[in-house]
């Protein structure tokens, strides 16, 4: 009935895949576009996802994807994740399945955070399913890093968050801190033109290869995979630049040395573990599958703490009987 396999299959009267980077179901759902949730191939046929993630997706595969927003037995929800992102609400034979994809309950800057719904079964991301894992509250994050920013007017910034979705927000927080010059890396600023082609976001900063050079005072914006990259570090060193890292796994202090970053924020487009157990009791489902991240540890907590079946998927394995 449900599997991991490539991305999550729900084998119902009909075969519905969810974020596969190659499987092709009867329908094909891709909740956000981040590259490990896209099928890879051009030649899938339609998929069911939202406008945003669809061009987004377009934009990063360099394929023309077709899609729906919606079709027979599937609603898509808003799952505050990134721009576009989606979880989908599967209706079969009177019972619903609930598949979260990536998802923060978090309002967040221009983001509204997911707001749950009743679901017989939950197949949710435990990307940070561990108590180790509870993030400070939104609005003073955000207020932190304004006045961090602010304050930091004596020498160059090289702000580092992924490319799509956590550096769009570090944009927006620079901005409200500064009239210092915001500068994106290539790839930050293709995802800041096409989230303005769908969406009423504008961001002010400069692609870098329109920029002769960095200047003494300039907010770089740069995405994660870069942090040890020797180009980038050199530029930085000569400029005397401060290394900022952003990500929920700043709450372990090793993602600072592992990134060279002289500050770190806990800044996350994810559900903390709190508010990952908040939205299963607002779902109330018979059974929780989890997945990503802590999902042992996640789903032994539901069961041992609040009583739920709940079940990690493990690759190739099915429901109830198999577990």
């Amino acid at each position: 009935m449900l599997r991991l396999k490539d991305g999550i299959h729900f084998d119902l009267s009909r075969t519905i895949v969810a974020d596969a980077r190659g499987a092709v179901g009867d329908v094909n759902v891709v909740s956000h576009a981040h590259a490990d949730h896209l099928l890879e191939r051009a030649s899938t046929g339609t998929v069911v996802c939202s406008a945003a993630t669809a061009a987004l997706a377009g934009a990063r595969t360099g394929a023309d994807v077709e899609f729906v927003e919606e079709t027979d037995g599937i609603l898509l929800l808003p799952a505050g994740h990134i721009v576009g992102s989606r979880a989908a609400l599967i209706e079969e034979d009177g019972r619903r399945f609930l598949y979260t994809g990536d998802v923060s309950t978090r309002d967040r800057l221009s983001l509204r955070g997911f707001e749950p719904v009743p679901a017989d079964e939950l197949v949710v991301e435990t990307t940070y399913g561990h108590p180790d894992y509870r993030f400070p509250d939104q609005r003073e994050l955000e207020g932190r890093i304004v006045d961090w920013i602010a304050d930091a007017e004596d020498r160059p910034l090289f702000l580092f968050g992924y490319s799509l979705g956590r550096a769009q927000e570090i944009q927006a927080l620079a901005e409200r801190a500064t009239n210092r010059r915001l500068v994106a890396h290539g790839a930050v600023a293709k995802m800041n033109r096409v989230i303005e082609s769908v969406s009423d976001r504008r961001f002010s900063a400069v692609p870098y290869a329109e920029v002769d050079e960095l200047a003494p005072d300039d907010v770089f914006v740069v995405p994660t995979h870069l942090a040890r990259n020797g180009w980038v570090n050199r530029l930085a060193d000569r400029l005397g630049a401060a290394k900022v890292g952003f990500s929920g796994w700043a709450v372990d202090e090793s993602f600072r040395y592992r990134g060279g970053y002289d500050e770190t924020f806990v800044l996350s487009d994810h559900c903390d573990f709190d508010e990952l157990v908040d939205l299963v009791g607002a779902v109330d489902p018979e059974r929780v599958y989890t997945h990503h991240g802590f999902d042992e540890t996640f789903a032994s907590h539901l069961a041992t703490e609040h009583g739920y079946e709940a079940y990690p998927l493990r690759r190739n394995q099915r429901t109830l009987g198999e577990f």
